[in-house]
């Protein structure tokens, strides 16, 4: 009950606004310092403790100090408020203060003062032990929560782990003190980037109540996991002889090279921080490397001329100095420049450039900070260096004390304090920075104290009493005040602020000594007090006040005193099983006489005596004899008196002692019966019915013997008073008609202990259950050409009342459709009659009933069931694709149209369902054709065409296609669809003359109207794109229109006038009418013959015939032909003819399977029955 209390009030407490709370063990001695109010900063304060009943217990100083002054053991378990009042100069104000006290013994401890310093090699894999920590076990009130905190950058580098069940994690709550934690490593770390870690571990017990805090110091411990890096690729170094200048002075001398020189030096590092050895790859006469240093030294001399310059080139690798060692991954490579040449007078100006070196780490900051530097949050307390003005920075991890703004700034995130920070003093933190590549840097501010915290006296016992001899001279030494102060530069002085001695007595300031002053006798037994404080003066609050301790009274006596106790009464609690002869307290008192102190020990009450013994000079308590919590004749408590007297008979006093004794959970429960049975308990008994009881007893007391009750089966759950009931509803069918569990009676000591008993419940079965069947749907299939009383399905249901089942269907019939059931077995079937299953699927509805002959009168209630049965028509693949509409395809495609041209959507149905009828298209290769003229879409039947068509070519005007569909059934189908294709004509084609010139001979005195010639010319396109007209024109505009005119539709070229001269030129053009149209043109020429001119004579009637092979190519061969003619020309006397005569030879060409003569002029030949006509 003192845990819900506790919780209870510390939920109240923290509701109330700025209240503090704490709580405090219950044997703190008088002068524990419990809190500390700090006062308006503006002005000076005063504080006091108003009266609400606590003020024998606790008192709050001047300065805000609130401090124990009594015994607190009878405020355990009590709520304590605290009114604490602080006078302004203009006002008040009150602090609310709530503490809780509890026994020690239920405070939580560690088995530990701290987890000491342990290692872990880097790179270790998470859940890694770390070497030095022990096992870390808490003691107190279980269950405790362990939680491992985050470091000051916010990571939770480590983590919890269960020693026993290897459970890990960064919170764990551990129900024993048998089990422990053990620190692991919750991720590999990287000495590189770490290599110090501070561990806190926080612990609370089970209500959050008590707390308590344990620390240590982790090493990562180096491991040779980096290898050297050089700092540069490529090193170029230049050397020059030492005898340059006589080199150009036209000297025959050879350059001199001073050998043994430092050419140039080399540098790799190791993030291991390792030493590193350097060797050459390459051997080299000339040049060699010191393996320490990496410097490159000339050993040779290069053999070359006054005039010539060169290089040599090395390899230089880098490992470093380790077992195993590491090599570098990438070598460097060193070119050295032998110039001998002589350098230009006018050298170019460099421009030197700070250069941007990448690298992973940049080199540790270490800045010095007082915590007064830090005092302001926001405050920048200083700047990162930057490389170039584009960096940028972030802090990496969060931290508490700091953060960092993307220029560099380092601000102040909380108020910096000395005190607060771990053993090293730093704040220790890394950035990341940002360019082109990504750098970090580890930032490490050493903290310095700033003296904010005062002074404390460190004198016991409390309050500071001494004596002073009756004829004590002058300085002499009475007392020593003692204080301590946190600040590492404190300066203590010591003070008296209040003398009620009359000035009996001064201190030293510096050494806090107490001596007499003046020469006056003391008196005997008179008491002087002086009240005094200690004064840190390099703690100044203002210009008048120092940091001080609150006054406290020093009270010396004149002569002698008796004895003072460190404590004004002692308390101890010790278990029962506590070990004799055991230590139990030590009661020390303080001699003013210096003498030995006697110790005695007196008990009081009944059954006390005997039971303790103390120490005579050491006043250590000890147990003298066993104890037994449960013995009747043994008290609880008991009430002692310890007195201390100096020897030879100096003074004495005494002290009590109260030393209570609490019981061990050293008895198990017991039941009264090993064995609880409950018989006949109906089945159907409502949810909550009492069904027996037990009971079991402990001879412990108090926690320890009070009981709880588990139940090992949920179908129950037993109270506080071990009443079971049922928490299901019971089953008689699924148990063998009786429960059996173990029922557990567990007391509430620590750790708890348990006894058990057995529970037998009996029940009695009633029809209380229907058929259950073993599916709700059921989903058979059947073909679609099925023949009666088919197999169909089976139904099976049972009933866990062990009834006989019957099945039906819903309606009590065993028919329904074309369906029947059998009654008994639940076989379903197509029934005798025809069949015809012209639907997808049918759903039967099945009932499943019990007949109650499980139970007496147990057929008074029928229970039912249902179930549906699908019954799915499974497809026969026996309807093959058909196209419709095949006979209605008349697609028509445009010749020259692009490959992949849309021709005709084809749709083939199959009559089928499902896969049977699911159609696939594809293109039947016709016979001794190579290729597809066009190809098919297979699921859409979308027909397209594979290549451009020419219709005057080898597609011709029509193409036969057939389509193939087929159905993806097993076997599959499949039909068929032949079409034509029509290739539409495109006017793609001009007309073509059949000569390639037109030569004709006519009489000069031609009449009007003559047909002279005939041009023909014809177009391979069709209807208008092949359809023909003729023009005629003339080219040399010789008015040879005015004679000439041709016919548009037949091409003949008729005389319009007499002729007058011997050649006319013409040009005819034969044009179709397509669109746009196409047109040729031929040259015609007309020669004006007189009456008396001879036609030519062949020098054969008849050639041939003459055979020719098919297949001949064009313009081979085929015969020669001769012809004779006679023309008379006048040269200048009218009637003088000259005879002349052209033997000609022509030749016939093969061209395009036709005959042509290779020239025009007019003539007759036959060959092979034909007859050609030539020209000359």
């Amino acid at each position: 009950m003192w845990r819900a209390r506790v919780v209870v009030f510390l939920l109240a407490a923290t509701s109330v606004a700025y209240a503090k709370v704490a709580v405090l063990p219950h044997d703190v001695h008088p002068g524990y310092e419990v809190t500390q109010f700090q006062g308006d900063a503006r002005s000076l304060s005063n504080f006091r403790l108003l009266e609400t009943g606590f003020s024998k217990y606790f008192t709050v100083l001047g300065n805000g100090l609130v401090m124990t002054t009594s015994d607190l053991t009878p405020l355990v378990d009590r709520p304590v408020n605290l009114v604490v009042l602080e006078e302004l100069v203009n006002g008040t104000k009150t602090h609310d203060l709530h503490l809780y006290v509890i026994n020690r013994r239920n405070m939580l401890t560690f088995s530990h003062d701290r987890l000491g310093e342990g290692g872990v090699s880097e790179n270790s894999p998470a859940g890694t032990w770390i070497d030095g920590f022990p096992i870390l076990r808490a003691r107190g009130s279980f269950p405790v929560h362990y939680k491992i905190l985050p470091d000051d950058t916010g990571e939770r580098p480590f983590a919890l782990r269960e020693n026993e069940s290897s459970e890990t994690g960064f919170n764990l709550t551990l129900n024993s003190q048998k089990q422990g934690v053990r620190v692991v490593t919750a991720k590999p770390l990287d000495r590189e980037v770490r290599e110090l870690y501070t561990v806190v571990i926080h612990a609370s017990d089970g209500n959050f109540i008590s707390t308590s805090k344990i620390s240590g110091v982790v090493h990562v411990l180096d491991r040779n996991d980096n290898s050297p890096i050089f700092e540069r690729e490529l090193y170029i170094f230049e050397i020059r002889p030492t005898n340059l200048d006589t080199l150009h002075k036209g000297n025959e001398v050879s350059p001199g090279w001073k050998r043994f020189s430092v050419v140039g030096k080399v540098t790799a590092k190791d993030a291991d921080g390792d030493k590193i050895a350097y060797k050459l790859v390459t051997p080299s006469s000339l040049m060699i490397v010191v393996p320490q240093t990496g410097e490159l030294i000339l050993v040779g001399e290069p053999e070359i001329n006054a005039e010539q310059d060169s290089e040599c080139e090395l390899v230089v690798e880098a490992h470093d100095i380790r077992t195993p060692s590491r090599n570098t991954e990438k070598p460097a490579k060193v070119i050295v420049r032998f110039l001998t040449s002589e350098p230009d007078d006018q050298q170019e100006v460099h421009r030197i450039q700070k250069r941007r070196v990448t690298r992973a780490v940049r080199p540790t900051k270490k800045v010095d900070f007082t915590e007064a530097d830090g005092n302001i949050e926001g405050k920048i307390a200083f700047y990162l260096e930057k490389e170039n003005e584009k960096e940028t920075y972030k802090i990496r991890d969060e931290n508490k004390w700091v953060t960092v703004g993307a220029n560099g700034s380092v601000m102040v995130k909380q108020k910096w304090d000395y005190e607060e920070l771990g053993p090293e003093k730093t704040i220790d933190f890394w950035v990341t920075i940002t360019n082109t590549d990504t750098d970090n840097q580890r930032v490490i501010i050493n903290m310095k104290d700033v003296n904010d915290e005062p002074p404390y006296f460190i004198n016991r016992p409390l309050p500071m009493q001494t004596v002073v001899q009756l004829n004590a001279p002058p300085n002499t030494h009475v007392f020593t005040l003692q204080a301590r102060d946190p600040d590492t530069d404190h300066n203590i002085h010591y003070f008296i602020v209040r003398d009620r001695t009359g000035g009996r007595f001064e201190v030293d300031e510096r050494s806090g000594v107490v001596r007499t002053r003046g020469t006056d006798l003391f008196q005997l037994d008179m008491e002087y007090v002086l009240y005094v404080k200690a004064e840190d003066q390099n703690g100044r609050i203002d210009e008048r006040r120092f940091q001080s301790t609150p006054e406290e009274r020093l009270s010396i006596v004149g002569g002698k005193r008796a004895p003072q106790f460190y404590m004004t009464a002692y308390e101890a609690e010790i278990p029962e099983n506590q070990k004799k002869d055991s230590d139990i307290i030590s009661v020390k008192a303080k001699s003013f006489a210096d003498r030995e102190i006697r110790y005695t020990l007196k008990a009081q009450g009944q059954g006390a005596a005997g039971t303790f013994n103390i120490g005579p000079t050491s006043g250590i308590v000890k147990l003298a004899k066993e104890l037994d919590f449960e013995d009747l004749r043994q008290p609880h408590i008991y009430s002692l008196i310890v007195t201390a007297t100096e020897d030879s008979g100096g003074f004495s006093t005494s002290v009590e002692l109260t030393i209570r004794v609490s019981d061990v959970n050293d008895n198990a429960p017991k039941f009264e019966l090993p064995d609880y049975q409950a018989h006949n308990v109906d089945e159907d008994v409502s949810l909550g019915t009492n069904i027996l009881r037990v009971k079991a007893t402990d001879a412990d007391s108090g926690v320890n013997a009070e009981i709880e009750y588990l139940v090992s089966d949920d179908h129950f759950s037993v109270d506080s008073n071990g009443i079971i009931v049922n928490n299901k509803q019971l089953d008689a069918d699924n148990n063998n008609a009786y429960y059996e569990f173990i029922v557990t009676a567990k007391d509430k000591g620590e750790p708890s202990k348990t006894g058990t008993a057995t529970v037998r419940i009996y029940t009695k079965n009633k029809n209380d259950e229907e058929p259950k069947f073993s599916q709700q749907v059921y989903t058979p299939n059947v073909d679609e050409n099925a023949g009666p009383n088919t197999l169909v399905t089976t139904v099976v249901a049972s009933d866990k009342d062990g009834d006989n089942v019957r099945f039906r269907f819903v309606g009590g019939n065993t028919t329904s459709g074309q369906f029947v059931i059998e009654e008994i077995t639940g076989v379903i079937r197509l029934h005798g009659k025809e069949i015809s299953l012209d639907r997808d699927k049918y759903e039967l509805n099945v009932t499943a009933l019990d007949d109650g002959a499980c139970c007496p009168n147990g057929d008074t209630t029928i229970h039912t069931s249902t179930a549906v049965v699908v019954v799915f028509i499974t497809d026969v693949n026996d309807n093959k694709p058909v196209f419709k509409d095949c006979g209605m395809y008349y697609p028509k495609v445009e010749e020259g149209a692009p490959n992949g041209s849309t021709v005709i959507k084809v749709q083939a149905t199959d009559e089928d369902k499902g896969v049977n009828g699911q159609v696939k298209y594809s293109i039947v290769q016709q016979p001794n054709q190579k290729g597809t003229k066009f190809t098919v879409d297979e699921e859409t039947g979308q027909v397209l065409t594979n290549k451009v068509f020419d219709r005057e070519g080898d597609d011709g005007k029509f193409v036969s296609v057939t389509v193939k569909a087929t159905d993806q059934g097993e076997p599959s189908l499949e039909g068929v669809c032949s079409f034509t294709v029509e290739i539409t004509d495109v006017n793609d084609n001009p007309p073509l003359f059949d000569r390639q010139r037109y030569v004709e001979n006519v009489k000069q005195d031609a009449s009007i109207g003559t047909n002279i010639l005939r041009v023909s010319a014809s177009d391979e396109d069709a209807d208008n794109n092949g359809a023909i007209t003729y023009t005629l024109s003339s080219p040399n505009n010789d008015q040879g229109l005015e004679y000439f005119e041709i016919q548009p539709e037949s091409g003949w070229i008729v005389l319009k006038k007499p002729l007058d001269r011997e050649t006319y030129k013409l040009e005819a053009m034969a044009q179709d009418k397509g669109f746009p149209p196409l047109s040729r043109t031929v040259e015609v020429q007309i020669d004006v013959v007189d009456r008396a001119n001879n036609p030519p004579v062949w020098d054969h009637v008849v050639y041939g015939p003459i055979y020719i092979k098919e297949n001949m190519a064009v313009g081979a061969k085929v015969v020669s032909v001769k012809a004779r003619g006679y023309i008379c020309t006048c040269e200048g006397i009218p009637g003088d003819f000259r005879r002349r005569t052209w033997a000609l030879e022509r030749w016939f060409l093969l061209t395009s399977a036709t005959f042509y003569a290779s020239n025009t002029l007019p003539a007759k030949a036959m060959i092979s029955g034909l007859t050609f006509m030539l020209a000359f």
